[in-house]
């Protein structure tokens, strides 16, 4: 599941969480501090790929 960036404008604290990216296209995620989605906006974050094989 991957790992994806908010900003709660409120609280003004940045946060992430683990949503499917279905749930992700839908909503946005509750900040942890003040327990709201109102003031809360998607950010871009930096992609990091792991993988099984050697190079």
């Amino acid at each position: 599941m991957p790992s994806y960036e908010f900003y709660c404008r409120h609280c003004k604290v940045p946060f992430s969480s683990q949503m499917h990216v279905k749930e992700h296209d839908e909503r946005v995620a509750e900040c942890p501090r003040c327990h709201q989605t109102r003031d809360v906006e998607k950010r871009i974050s930096q992609v990091h790929v792991v993988t099984s094989k050697k190079s």
